[in-house]
C-alpha cells in the first residue's frame, strides 16, 4: 500500500497555476551582532507540500564582507505561544505568523548582502532588493560571544570564541546529562505535556554546572516531528504529522528550547532518529500497551506503507522523505551555534534485532554515508554529525564502517554497579570503552553519549543506593581522562533533579575551562594494573590521566581508592557474598554511601601519596611545575609553586613522582579533609618563565602556556 509522492507532486505543480513564485512582505533587521541570529520573514503563495524542494524550493545566498558566499535553506513556518496552566504547555497558534524564514548567523564583522531565491515547477524569482530597500545588513562588534562547535583535531573539540572584543579558538568539553524529553504527569497521560516549561526547569539547574545536554527529536507523545501528537486530534485520534506536514507545535517548542538554552550558555545535540519508534513490540507484553514510540504507530509504516523496519535504510521514498525532514532542521535550527551536533540515529545497532542479516546492516552503513554527505551539503555551519551504538561488540562489519563518513566515534553503557568487582569499576570500563573507539577510528574523537548504572530491578536502583552520587562524580572525572572529548554523558536525567545532583557536573566544567586547546597527540592512561580478578593501584591511589607525545603536559584525576562505591559499602557493615555488594545485600540507609556523614569519613587507604607516572621522552632532571584542582570544585588549590623532577626509577625505566595533596589526604593525622578523597592535577615542563611553564618539543605536540607566575 505505499503511498508516492507523485499525487503530492502533482498537486503541488497546479496549486499556484501557471505564474512564478512570488515573494512577497519580505521584513530583514539592518543590524545584527556577530554569532546572533539573523532572521528574514516573508511571504510565498500556498503549496500543497512546503517541505519539499521537489515542489517549492526557497533559499538564500548570502555574502560576506570578504566576498565568501553562504546558501542557506528556507523553511515554512507556523508560529505558536505557550503559557504554563496546572503544571501543563498550553500551546495557542499564531495565525497571523505564518509564512517563510530564513536563519543565518554571520561569523564577521561588517557589511552583508544576500539575495532570496523562489523555484517551483514554474520558474524561479530572486530578490535582491524590496520597496526600494537593498538587501543588506551590518554585522556588530561584541565583547563576549560563542561561535561554532568543529573538531579541533582528531581527538578534541573547539568553539570559536569572542572575549575582550577578540576573536579566537578555545577548547570545547561538553560536560552534561541527557535530556532526552519531557514528562507528563504520568507516562501515559500523552495529552497534557510539561512541554518546554520542564526543558526550562532542567536547563536553569544546569545553568553555570554543566555546559552541554542531548534531546531526542523523535518521541511521539513528547517531542517529535513525525508522528502523532497527542495533544491535537482529527477524527478522535491523535493528528499525524508526516512528510507534507510536519509538526510545528513542537518545532515551537524546540525553538524555544535551542534559544534559552543558548542563554544559559548550554549546547545541544539533536537526536534524529531512534530504535524505538521502529521496534517491533508483538512479543513483549511486559512493555505494557500502548506504546506509542514503536513500529506500529511509525508513520514510515502506517504512511508510506514500508512493511519492515529494515526497509527505512533502503527504500528509495522513505530516504526522500528522511532528506526533506533533516533540511527542515538544518535550515530552521542550523543557525544555532549551541547546536553542537546532528545526530543521525540513537542506538542503531539496536535495530539489528528485528534485522539481523548482512544485507540490513551494509543498507545501513550506505544509508548513514548517505545522509552524512547530504547534511554536509544543505549545513552552511557545518556542525558535527554523528549516531551512537547501543553496543559495540557482535558486530563487527557494522562498528567498522558505520563511523568512516561521520565526525565522531559515540558509544552508550550501561553496567550493574552491585555486582561490580574490583577489577570492573565504571571508571576503568569508561576508559577502556574510550580505547576501544579510538582503536576502530584512530582518526576521530570519541565520546560516551550516555552511561548509567543499572535500575532493570526495584530493589537495584542506582538512586536509592548513591543518592548522593559518588560513582558518578568518580566516572564523570575518570571519563574526561579516558580520551575521549568530553566526559561521559549520564542518562538518567530525571534522577539528577530529584536528588539534587545536576550541580555534579559543576566541577568538571569549571576545570575544563583552564584547558586550552590541547593536540591530538594525547593518549589515555591509568596506574591500575589488572591483577588476576583486580584492578590494583600503587598506594591506592586510582589515577587517570593524559599525556602527550612529547610528555611535556600531562593532566589526571586521582582519588583513594577507598572512596569506590563498593568500598564505602563496606564501611557501612553491610557486606554481600564474597566480600562484595550484589542485590541481596546492599539496603543500608545509614550506610556513609547514603549520609556522607563527615564522622565516618574513612581514613586514607595506605601511607604514601606518591604517584608515579612513566616518562620516556624527557631527560633525567627535567622539571614541572604542578597545579592541583580541589575535585568538588574545580578550582585551583595550591597557592604556591609546586616542582617534580624525572628520575631513573631503574636502569632502564624514568619516572615523573609528584605528592598527592597533603592539604586533602593528611597522612601525619591519619584524615581525608575533603568528600571524596580526590584531586586533579596539570604538570607542565618548566621552562623558567614569569609567566611560569610552557610546553617544549614538536609544535605537533605542544600544548599551552600556563598563566601562572612565580611566588
Amino acid at each position: 500500500m505505499k503511498k508516492t509522492a507523485i499525487l503530492t507532486l502533482m498537486l503541488g505543480m497546479f496549486s499556484f497555476g501557471f505564474a512564478q513564485p512570488k515573494i512577497t512582505k519580505v521584513s530583514f533587521p539592518n543590524s545584527v551582532k556577530i554569532f546572533d541570529l539573523y532572521e528574514i520573514s516573508f511571504q510565498l503563495g500556498s503549496y500543497t507540500n512546503p517541505y519539499d524542494p521537489e515542489i517549492i524550493d526557497v533559499y538564500a545566498e548570502f555574502v560576506s564582507p570578504e566576498g565568501k558566499s553562504f546558501k542557506v535553506n528556507g523553511f515554512y513556518f507556523e508560529g505558536y505561544s505557550f503559557q504554563q496552566i496546572n503544571g501543563h504547555e498550553q500551546a495557542q497558534v499564531e495565525r497571523s505568523s505564518f509564512g517563510w524564514r530564513i536563519r543565518f548567523t554571520p561569523n564577521q564583522i561588517g557589511s552583508w548582502n544576500f539575495t532570496l531565491h523562489a523555484k517551483d515547477q514554474r520558474g524561479e524569482v530572486v530578490v535582491s532588493n524590496y520597496e526600494s530597500k537593498t538587501c543588506n545588513f551590518h554585522c556588530l562588534a561584541v565583547d563576549a560571544g560563542n561561535g561554532f562547535i568543529r573538531k579541533a583535531n582528531s581527538v578534541f573539540l573547539k568553539r570559536e570564541t569572542i572575549a575582550n572584543g577578540r576573536k579566537s579558538y578555545h577548547s570545547y568539553f561538553p560536560v552534561g546529562p541527557n535530556v532526552a524529553w519531557y514528562g507528563n504527569k504520568t507516562y501515559y497521560e500523552y495529552d497534557k505535556p510539561r512541554g518546554i516549561y520542564e526543558y526550562n526547569m532542567y536547563i536553569d539547574s544546569l545553568s553555570g554546572n554543566a555546559n552541554y545536554m542531548r534531546i531526542w527529536l523523535n518521541r511521539y507523545q513528547y517531542l517529535s516531528l513525525y508522528g502523532p501528537e497527542y495533544t491535537q486530534t482529527e477524527n478522535g485520534k491523535p493528528k499525524l504529522y508526516f512528510d507534507s506536514s510536519i509538526n510545528q507545535k513542537d518545532a515551537a517548542e524546540l525553538d524555544h528550547i535551542i534559544s534559552y538554552a543558548a542563554r544559559n550558555d548550554i549546547a545541544l545535540m539533536l537526536s534524529m532518529f531512534t530504535y524505538g519508534d521502529f521496534a517491533i513490540h508483538d512479543n513483549k507484553p511486559e512493555l505494557h500497551y500502548p506504546q506509542p514510540s514503536d513500529w506500529r504507530n511509525n508513520p514510515f509504516h502506517t504512511q508510506l506503507g514500508l512493511t519492515s523496519p529494515c526497509e527505512f535504510f533502503s527504500d528509495r521514498e522513505a530516504k526522500r522523505i528522511t532528506k526533506n525532514l533533516l533540511r527542515y532542521i538544518v535550515a530552521r535550527w542550523g543557525y544555532a551555534t549551541n547546536v553542537a551536533c546532528w545526530e543521525l540515529w540513537n542506538e542503531v545497532t539496536n535495530m539489528t534485532h528485528d534485522c539481523p542479516n548482512n544485507i540490513y546492516q551494509q543498507d545501513l552503513i550506505e544509508w548513514h554515508s548517505e545522509m552524512a554527505d547530504y547534511l554536509s551539503s544543505i549545513d552552511p555551519f557545518d556542525h558535527l554529525i554523528s549516531t551512537s551504538l547501543g553496543s559495540a561488540t557482535g558486530l563487527g562489519n557494522l562498528n567498522k564502517n558505520i563511523f568512516k563518513p561521520l565526525d565522531f566515534v559515540q558509544f552508550h553503557n550501561y553496567q550493574n554497579i552491585h555486582k561490580a568487582k574490583s577489577k570492573e569499576q565504571f571508571s576503568y570500563i569508561l576508559l577502556k570503552k574510550s580505547n576501544e573507539g579510538r582503536k576502530m577510528y584512530p582518526t576521530k574523537p570519541f565520546f560516551m553519549g550516555e552511561f548509567a548504572f543499572d535500575q532493570s530491578k526495584p530493589n537495584l536502583l542506582y538512586e536509592d543506593h548513591d543518592p548522593k552520587g559518588i560513582d558518578l562524580h568518580n566516572s564523570l572525572w575518570s571519563s574526561l581522562f579516558s580520551g575521549s572529548m568530553g566526559p561521559a554523558s549520564f542518562w538518567y536525567w530525571e534522577m539528577l533533579y530529584r536528588c539534587d545532583l545536576l550541580r555534579i557536573f559543576r566541577p568538571m566544567l569549571n576545570f575544563c575551562k583552564q584547558i586550552p586547546l590541547l593536540s591530538d597527540s594525547f593518549t589515555a592512561h591509568t596506574t591500575g594494573e589488572v591483577v588476576r580478578h583486580s584492578l590494583l593501584f600503587p598506594n591506592d591511589l586510582e589515577t587517570y590521566y593524559l599525556v602527550n607525545k612529547a610528555e611535556d603536559t600531562i593532566l589526571g584525576w586521582s582519588q583513594d581508592t577507598v572512596f569506590c562505591y563498593q568500598s564505602l559499602r563496606r564501611l557501612s557493615g553491610t557486606v554481600g557474598k564474597n566480600g562484595l555488594f550484589d542485590e541481596t545485600k546492599v539496603t543500608d540507609p545509614k550506610g556513609y554511601v547514603y549520609t556522607l556523614n563527615p564522622e565516618k569519613r574513612p581514613k586514607p587507604s595506605s601511607k604514601s601519596n606518591t604517584i608515579t607516572l612513566p616518562i620516556s621522552k624527557q631527560r633525567i632532571g627535567t622539571q614541572y611545575v604542578v597545579r592541583w584542582f580541589d575535585a568538588e570544585t574545580g578550582l585551583e588549590i595550591t597557592s604556591e609553586r609546586i616542582t617534580a623532577k624525572v628520575k631513573r626509577e631503574c636502569v632502564f625505566n624514568k619516572v615523573l613522582s609528584i605528592e598527592f595533596p597533603s592539604s586533602i589526604r593528611d597522612l601525619k593525622n591519619g584524615k581525608i579533609n575533603n568528600t571524596l578523597g580526590d584531586a586533579v592535577f596539570i604538570l607542565t615542563v618548566d621552562d623558567g618563565t614569569e609567566k611560569g611553564s610552557s610546553t617544549q618539543g614538536t609544535a605537533s605536540s605542544r600544548t599551552f602556556i600556563i598563566n601562572k607566575k612565580r611566588p
